[in-house]
């Protein structure tokens, strides 16, 4: 293989659009990773079979392909449904290209264009972009705040020693514990704002961790199901603040199930995957779901923001924590709902890690 067709393949692999080759026969011939993500599925498993075999439940699919095939002219169809594994059906824009090269049979080419997931990018995007000046904006009046009650708490200090009564001292205590509360509070607005502190981790350990401390927490009986990933390799990160975000966003299932609710965790690897602009070759995919009710319509676009909250004893700083943390090792927290099930998709970049190894 030359330079050329190395680079041309490259280049194909890389490309964010699912692109699949077919022969004159309706054979897949080629495909590339962002077409194997989009159908859950490898090339090396689908390789030369048929459209009927790939795509027996997507007819409007096949019906294009087979129009090309007798009119040898392009076509850009919208709309067209596809099924996928798992009974998953999704509305994709298609562009079908006919290939006549003397040299060679044959080909169609189709691309693959998933609108939602494209426009799902752009709201992550955007929201990401806002979440990151709501917390810019939020650590300037946490700076602002904190001086003062500096101040409010050496003058309490001072006040208590030339204070002789102790029931007056009570009062002062009560002034130093509310100013300590607000300013571990605050802390935790600031958070996180140091550098990481890497070490090699199990991501399975740290999710079986966190579960033994909530599980040890919580007055509920917790019915987890797991789904691991055994080939799952090690990451190198901060294992202290990855416990935390995870715990954060496993503190938020637990706490919005009901008595007899159930909360599922997979993991696996997902390849090429975009996290907030950057194409990354392969990603932990941690996903938490669970039946509870999920997060209130009012509050969904800005679940991720300091001080949102759809409980009435939340802070509303545990998920925004949680994604800051998570963001600090470029990865990103998703939610979704889905057949009745809040979903909250933790992704890690595993090159990342591996680069600082």
């Amino acid at each position: 293989m030359s330079n050329i067709e190395a680079h041309a393949d490259l280049h194909f692999e890389n490309l964010f659009t699912a692109v699949l080759v077919f022969d004159q026969d309706l054979r897949l011939c080629r495909m590339n990773t962002a077409a194997e993500n989009l159908l859950i599925t490898s090339f090396r498993k689908i390789a030369g079979q048929t459209t009927v075999e790939i795509f027996a439940a997507s007819p409007g699919f096949m019906e294009n392909l087979e129009r090309i095939i007798t009119t040898r002219n392009p076509l850009t169809e919208r709309g067209v449904e596809m099924s996928l594994p798992g009974n998953r059906t999704i509305t994709v824009d298609c562009v079908f290209t006919p290939v006549n090269d003397a040299d060679k049979k044959p080909e169609i080419i189709v691309e693959i264009i998933d609108t939602h997931a494209i426009s799902r990018l752009m709201k992550e995007e955007s929201l990401t972009v806002l979440h990151d000046a709501a917390r810019e904006s939020l650590r300037g009046m946490a700076h602002e705040i904190k001086n003062p009650l500096g101040g409010l708490r050496g003058a309490a200090q001072l006040l208590e020693r030339e204070l002789d009564n102790i029931e007056l001292k009570e009062y002062t205590q009560i002034i130093i514990r509310e100013a300590d509360r607000l300013g571990k509070l605050i802390d935790r607005m600031l958070t996180p704002n140091g550098k990481l502190h890497t070490e090699r981790v199990n991501i399975h350990e740290i999710l079986e961790y966190v579960q033994n401390l909530l599980e040890a927490e919580s007055d509920k009986t917790l019915h987890i199901e797991r789904d691991y990933d055994p080939s799952l390799p090690d990451l190198q990160a901060d294992s202290e603040q990855l416990i935390q975000a995870i715990f954060n966003v496993f503190r938020n299932a637990v706490q919005a199930i009901p008595v007899d609710g159930h909360i599922w965790i997979n993991t696996r690897i997902k390849r090429m995957c975009t996290i907030r602009q950057q194409l990354h070759k392969l990603v932990v995919v941690i996903e938490i779901m669970d039946d509870g009710p999920g997060v209130p319509r009012e509050i969904e676009s800005c679940l991720f923001y300091p001080m949102v909250t759809g409980r009435a004893e939340g802070t509303g700083l545990g998920l925004s924590i949680a994604q800051s943390l998570i963001q600090a090792h470029r990865g990103q927290i998703e939610y979704e709902r889905s057949d009745n099930h809040t979903i909250f998709r933790i992704l890690l970049p595993i090159e990342y890690y591996h680069e600082r190894a």
